[in-house]
């Protein structure tokens, strides 16, 4: 399985923080780096995001150039990684997820070294992609890359 971790695009300030939409600079940020997220994983099935609205926000305007549905899970909501692993499981394919910080990059670490903590932060609109080859468990994971989204601008406008 193949795991496009995406961290939501930036977001208007002020409460409450549930229903935050994505700025007019986020907007504009993520039309620009989708190409290239849509080159490097062309075979998404599904792009699952949180319940939070600029979460919700980010996966709509990815669909629009993977041309795959979107499906709200409360596994990507602020704490509920805990439950990310089942659901996955139920999925088949490459999965995109957006989600939100601090979660993703604790959740992407533990996944790669199978320890709990993080060596890494993800910006707004920076994605990843992980390969698992065998169960989907902590510590199994591969990271095939880590992209910003100033080095995802820059290899969509190739």
């Amino acid at each position: 399985m193949r795991c496009l971790v995406i961290r939501h695009a930036p977001a208007e300030s002020g409460p409450p923080d549930a229903e935050r939409a994505l700025s007019a600079a986020g907007v504009s940020l993520l039309r620009q780096v989708r190409g290239a997220l849509q080159a490097l994983v062309p075979d998404i099935g599904v792009i699952a995001h949180s319940p939070l609205r600029r979460a919700r926000e980010t996966a709509t305007l990815l669909a629009e150039v993977f041309a795959v549905p979107t499906q709200e899970t409360a596994t990507l909501a602020p704490g509920g990684l805990d439950d990310l692993l089942p659901w996955l499981a139920g999925q088949a394919g490459a999965v995109a997820l957006v989600g939100h910080e601090d979660d993703l990059s604790y959740w992407v670490c533990h996944m790669l070294t199978g320890e709990a903590g993080r060596f890494f932060h993800f910006e707004r609109a920076a994605a990843c992609l992980l390969e698992f080859r065998g169960p989907l468990r902590p510590g199994a994971a591969e990271l095939r890359w880590l992209l910003g989204p100033e080095h995802l601008v820059r290899m969509a406008r190739r």
